[in-house]
């Protein structure tokens, strides 16, 4: 299974809680729980205007009557759950609990209690994916319709590049989606190479540039081809490629005119080492896209070739192919 244990921080602001289907619609397609987990502050005993003890197990007592609430629509779906409240400051708690946990996912909108901002993402929501280590799945609130609890996911966007990380991505999103009545669009944009001079490129230059962009392509749609064939078994997969001088801008507008309600990606691309907690690529799209994004981290380097050839039986032929590294 992708994911076994999904973990949904809830910090009580109705934003927060528009990430609880996309959690409940993950967990139904792997089969996983779900862990609700809310975070108190601990009162203060400096400050002169400290939470008093009665107010604090009130408010204690109210945040588990409040997961209660939220735990009956999650077993409703059909989904097993654990509910938590610990004390402290937010993000420490939420990264220690997925250690303690054993947490494989984390679902969370951009921004919750504290609202929206000029940066593209809140605090906690930072911290959280800078230090859990995990995959996670970014909402932008209000940004989308509800996905349907039941329903699910119909039509999901995986951006790849030709690398065994894409690959990895393509084969975790094909194994939760089995059998459901979903369609996988496999993305590949070929960027543009840039040429950055005061001078314009002369007639041959704009010639072997344009050939080495038709090489890449014919390459790609081979390969994108071949893919598709090994993952298409029990949901239907089709391909996309396209050339651009932005392949964020590409892959969110790709996702806009496919109308899909979720995007996959690696959290690293082909070019980005792990000493980033994502790659520019990843980056880009998780700020510019309305829609959510599931973010694929592996947990070790070897792992994820490892993974990419046994989770969904992409052959490894894929991997000596020449020119998987589309540029």
């Amino acid at each position: 299974m992708p994911f076994q244990h999904v973990l949904l921080p809830l910090d009580g602001s109705p934003a927060a809680e528009e990430a609880i289907a996309h959690a409940i619609a993950v967990a139904r397609s792997c089969g996983a729980d779900i862990h609700l987990l809310h975070v108190q502050k601990p009162p203060s005993h400096t400050d002169e205007h400290s939470i008093d003890p009665v107010d604090w197990r009130l408010r204690r007592a109210e945040l588990n009557c409040y997961l209660k609430r939220l735990g009956e629509r999650v077993s409703a779906a059909g989904v097993a759950l654990q509910v938590a409240v610990r004390e402290g400051r937010p993000a420490e708690q939420i990264v220690e609990y997925c250690d303690e946990s054993g947490i494989d996912l984390i679902v969370f909108t951009s921004y919750g209690k504290g609202g929206e901002s000029r940066f593209h993402f809140g605090s906690t929501a930072q911290k959280v994916f800078s230090g859990a280590e995990r995959s996670f799945m970014i909402v932008r609130p209000g940004a989308m319709p509800a996905v349907g609890e039941r329903d699910g996911y119909r039509r999901i966007l995986v951006s790849v590049d030709g690398s065994p990380r894409g690959e990895w991505v393509a084969c975790q999103v094909a194994a939760m989606m089995r059998g459901q009545k979903v369609e996988m669009i496999l993305l590949e944009t070929i960027a543009v190479p840039e040429m950055p001079r005061r001078m314009p490129i002369t007639r041959e230059e704009h010639a072997t540039l344009e050939k080495f962009i038709d090489n890449n392509r014919r390459a790609a749609q081979v390969y994108l081809e071949e893919m598709a064939r090994q993952l298409q078994n029990g949901i239907k997969v089709s391909v996309r490629l396209d050339v651009a001088p932005d392949q964020a801008d590409c892959i969110c507008a790709t996702a806009a005119n496919e109308n899909v309600d979720l995007i996959a990606i690696s959290a690293h691309d082909w070019q980005s080492g792990r000493q980033r907690v994502t790659g520019n690529l990843c980056q880009s799209v998780m700020c510019s896209s309305p829609v959510p994004v599931l973010v694929l981290q592996e947990r070790t380097e070897a792992s994820a070739g490892r993974e990419a050839g046994e989770f969904s039986g992409v052959s490894q032929e894929m991997y000596s192919q020449p020119n998987v590294g589309h540029q």
